[in-house]
Parts: C-alpha cells; structure tokens; sequence
C-alpha cells in the first residue's frame, strides 16, 4: 500500500492510501489519485513498482515535475521524497512491504482496474461547522475591502481560495453575472469556465440556484437574488468533486449574497468626487477631515449573533444589509447622496432602508467637527 499527502498552495491536506502496484496522478477523475491544483495535467504521472522499488513515470507532454526540489524527469523514488507538480506538492508517506514484479503483472501506463482509495478532506460535516464557516465567510467579506485598482477582483480571489481550502477538492469561480453573461474574477478551473446553456436557461427563468450533470461531473451555477436594478449580480459557478451536500450548497447560496453586499459596498479604488451634495443641497469638498473616520458598526455584533444561533437567510441578509448602511453612513457623515452612491442604490431606496433599519442621522458627526474646526 502506497500513502501519499497532497498538499495545495491554497492550503489544506489530503492523504491518499492506494492499494495497488500502480496508480496515477493528474487532475481528472479517472485517476486514483486527482490532484486540481494550476499546473497539473489530466494525467500527469505514474508510480508503480519495478523490481522491489517504486518509480515515477511521467506522461508525454506533461511539464517535468521537482522531486525534493530538483527537476525529475522519471526514476525510482522513496519514502519521504516531495514531489511538486504545478501548484502542489506530493509526499510519500510510506509503502507496504514490496511485491516482486512478477508476482503482479503491471500493464504500461494502464491505470489500475479496482484500486482501494481512501480520501481524508476537512470539510464541515456537522451544522456548527457549517455556522464556524459562515462567520468565516462573513468577515472575510467585511474585512477584505482591497486599496487596489480591483476591489471587485482581490475579493474574488480571497473568497475562491477559502472555498478551495474549506470545502472538498472541487474547481471554483467567482465573477459577475449581468445579461446572460458570466464573467468571471477568479477561478481555479483548469480552463476558461463557461457557464452550460442548460444553467443559463434556468437562472433567466428565475432560478438562482442551477444545476446539470455533465461529462465532466456536476455542475451548478449559483446567483444573487435580490440585486438592485442596474447593477451585477455575484455569481458562482463549481464543478462539483465529489457532489456537495444539500447543506453546503445553501451555505453557497448565503456566501454569495453576502459577498454581493461586500462588494458593492467596498471604497472607492479612485477616491471620493471632488465635490458631492449633502443632504440640505450643499457643496462638500472632501480633504483630510472632510470625512470622520470609520468606527466599528454597532451593528456588527448583532450581525454576528444572528450568523451563529440561526439559518433563516432573509434574517441574515437583513443583518448584513443593515450593517453596511450603518456603517457607509458614518463614513460619509450621514450625507445620503454620498451614502447612495456609495451602496450604488438610489437616494430614494437608501431613504426607505434607512427608516426601515432604523440607522441614527450620522449628520451629527458633520457638525461635531464643525464645531471642533
């Protein structure tokens, strides 16, 4: 029996245990041990044992793996060695004692009939988990606001690689949806994803939760509900591997809603106007203290309670929604048309949410400072 740990650059660690005198690695599911990682091939290699040692075959037209961090072209490999290939790395383990070569006649480059896999991954299993990876979720969205040129884009690669790291061994995309169209920010799919027809018939149908058994395995497209008119909606799209529970598909549903508030509430990358209207129909020109600086939502803990005791998602959109009004209000000193403009809502709608939620008048910060000037 071979052991060998994968682990990936985004993080997380499978060990594979196959019992057979040979197996293969790629990132397919037809081999006994699949590796989705950047950089791996469909089949990439080959272990198998010749004459009481294990060696490493490589595929053609496969990229030259490292092995303890030199390049590896094929040969006889031990216990303990690190083989890299693309974006992970593979140990060995250990081994059961050899069988002789003739014992067990191994087909070249065949992969084995029926070999015994067993696959350790970390994903949550019971509903406490799954709220720990809620929270997760939730302040990686609150807190992964980027200074850069793309907000939109670093927040898609921050919330691709948590999914890659969390949830079992499956290809992610995260991106926009808008007119038919999915575009996405960041990905891990070995290729371009592309969204199947199927899916995108049932999403313009009003679905927001799409799903298609293809060739390559399962496929399922989620998208925000709920956007506001004019704007994108985040969308999600997973070649599911293996299929994942009904639980954590509603957790995806919740991420992307979430994800969709954070992003149209994240800072300008380009700085504020030059010149905004306040609310009484005045000029605002923003400088150094034109704007007080952002204290911590009252909001937040609220949020963070409702996240923990339930799964009622209209109560935990409603939670989060009301945070990021709270929260872009005091930033911009209680200016609505600033504030509008920077939820990328209307004045009218942010007016309805405001005396929905209740959010104090932050028009008093505005005048505390004028009274310090």
């Amino acid at each position: 029996m071979l052991s060998l740990e994968v682990r990936k650059k985004t993080g997380g660690a499978e060990v594979h245990r196959v019992n057979s005198p040979a197996l293969t690695v790629g990132a397919s599911s037809g081999n006994e041990v699949v590796v989705r990682a950047r950089g791996v091939a469909g089949r990439h290699f080959r272990i198998c044992e010749r004459e009481g040692k294990y060696h490493l075959d490589l595929y053609k037209g496969v990229d030259a793996v490292s092995v303890n961090g030199r390049e590896f072209l094929g040969g006889p490999i031990s216990i303990g060695d690190r083989i890299t290939i693309g974006e992970a790395t593979l140990t060995v383990l250990g081994t059961r004692p050899p069988l002789r070569a003739a014992s067990i006649p191994v087909p070249e480059f065949e992969p084995a009939e029926s070999p015994t896999l067993l696959t350790v991954t970390t994903g949550p299993t019971t509903e406490v988990e799954y709220r720990e990876l809620r929270m997760s979720a939730y302040r990686l969205c609150r807190n992964g606001h980027s200074t850069k040129p793309k907000p939109f884009e670093d927040l898609a690669m921050h919330l691709v690689d948590f999914l890659d790291r969390e949830l079992p061994p499956s290809e992610w995309a995260i991106g926009q949806w808008t007119g038919g169209v999915f575009r996405a920010l960041s990905s891990t799919f070995r290729e371009t994803p592309v969204v199947p027809q199927k899916l995108v018939a049932d999403v313009r149908g009003g679905e927001h939760l799409a799903r298609a058994d293809t060739v390559t395995g399962m496929i399922s497209f989620v998208v925000e509900r709920e956007v506001p008119d004019g704007d994108v909606a985040v969308a999600l799209l997973v070649r599911e591997d293996p299929r994942l529970a009904a639980r954590a598909l509603l957790f995806l549903e919740e991420l992307v809603q979430i994800a969709g508030l954070a992003m149209r509430s994240a800072p300008r990358a380009d700085g504020e106007p030059e010149a905004a209207p306040a609310g009484d129909g005045s000029v605002i020109a923003p400088g150094p203290r034109s704007v007080a600086a952002p204290a911590p939502s009252p909001a937040a803990g609220e949020t963070e309670t409702i996240l923990r005791q339930t799964d009622d998602l209209k109560k935990i959109i409603e939670s989060v929604e009301h945070e990021v009004i709270d929260r872009t209000m005091r930033r911009v000193e209680g200016n609505q048309s600033r504030g509008a403009q920077v939820l990328n809502i209307s004045r009218g709608s942010l007016i309805a949410k405001l005396k929905e939620y209740g959010i104090p008048d932050y028009r008093y910060l505005r005048r505390e400072r004028a009274r310090k000037a």
